[in-house]
């Protein structure tokens, strides 16, 4: 683990809407449509959308 990432979260890759990957900091044991879920909420909730 990165010592900059919290014991509490993991860095796990999520695919957005459009395609794009990228890497966010959920908690441990999510699956990973859930990871996929928040990455897309929070890419809807971005101002630049």
């Amino acid at each position: 683990m990165n010592e900059a990432t919290p014991p509490e979260v993991e860095m796990r890759q999520a695919t957005l809407p459009d395609g794009t990957r990228m890497m966010i900091a959920v908690k441990p044991g999510l699956s990973q449509d859930e990871v996929d879920l928040l990455a897309a909420q929070l890419w809807q909730e971005s101002p630049e959308q």
